[in-house]
């Protein structure tokens, strides 16, 4: 399943389990019905609206992973070289 509609399934599969109706998440969101139709069935969303129905499920904590660097510490490889800038 394409990635944007597995994101879509799993905000209404939230979003039932919550027992609210599209109706009901658009007004807690803010966002218009149509674009919440528009995301459950075709996965196609903006951001900020992602965002505004992730902040009316309470999940807007699950963001924080979208742009985390996985950092990994290695005691032997050597640091690397700082470059520096050409001196004209």
């Amino acid at each position: 399943m394409e990635l944007r509609l597995e994101l879509a399934e799993r905000a209404r599969a939230l979003r039932i389990a919550r027992n609210l109706r599209q109706a009901d998440l658009a007004e807690r969101s803010g966002v218009t019905l149509a674009s919440l139709r528009r995301f459950e069935r075709d996965g196609e969303i903006s951001l900020k609206n992602l965002m505004l129905i992730a902040i009316a499920l309470n999940r807007a904590q699950d963001f924080d992973a979208v742009f985390a660097q996985n950092i990994e510490t290695d005691l032997f490889r050597p640091e690397p070289k700082q470059r520096q800038r050409a001196r004209k």
